[in-house]
């Protein structure tokens, strides 16, 4: 059984392997689809990419809702 802790420093050492050569890769290969045999890593990247995506839009529509307030 695996133990998953939220202290960043218990989990620096559980990284996975990746290609030394992606450093040199001039675009990230992202997917932005969840699929079958993706690893933990891979999901949990896709998800945050996504949760980010809709709070920064979330964030835009605020802003521009102020800002058109402010100038009321």
């Amino acid at each position: 059984m695996n133990l998953i802790s939220f202290n960043p420093v218990e989990n620096q050492n559980s990284c996975l392997e990746s290609d030394i050569l992606s450093v040199f890769k001039p675009d990230q290969e992202k997917k932005g689809e969840i699929q079958e045999g993706m690893s933990p890593k891979e999901i949990a990247e896709i998800v945050s990419d996504h949760l980010i995506t809709i709070v920064r839009n979330q964030f835009e529509i605020a802003k521009r809702e102020f800002q058109a307030k402010s100038n009321d």
